[in-house]
């Protein structure tokens, strides 16, 4: 299937897309806000910058989006047919990037929770995830 933008279009688009702020973050923001935890945003001396970190609880929170990071079997993470091999090998090396510095934050004995843009959260689902790491929460 051809791209309905033409290249320049295509080009402002992906470039206009933010790293930070996402509405996925926005969201988990708010509910650590709503079960009484204050984590620290984009902590950059850590590998990955995580989008949350949760230093009491040794917790880093992951938000990734589908098509960047290829969540498999998602319909956000269709690649484009325009300059697809280009796609294919970014997609590739951030899938690989991800993985290895999760394994890096373990080692440093972090424990690694991602969410997907995908996936709409809700508090109890996210307060059953944290207390799965060890995070106490009174939900």
């Amino acid at each position: 299937m051809a791209d309905v933008f033409d290249r320049k279009k295509r080009s402002q688009i992906m470039a206009s897309i933010r790293g930070s702020g996402t509405s996925i973050e926005r969201s988990l923001s708010r509910l650590l806000r709503e079960l009484g935890i204050k984590p620290r945003c984009h902590q950059k001396h850590l590998p990955g910058s995580p989008d949350f970190v949760l230093y009491r609880q040794k917790v880093i929170i992951f938000t990734n989006g589908c098509f960047w990071h290829g969540h498999e079997k998602c319909k956000r993470a269709v690649l484009p047919t325009t300059n697809r091999t280009f796609w294919e090998h970014k997609v590739s090396n951030n899938i690989r990037r991800d993985r290895r510095q999760c394994r890096l934050l373990r080692k440093m004995g972090w424990s690694v929770i991602t969410f997907w843009s995908c996936k709409k959260i809700s508090v109890q689902n996210f307060a059953a995830r944290l207390r799965r790491v060890g995070v106490k929460i009174s939900v």
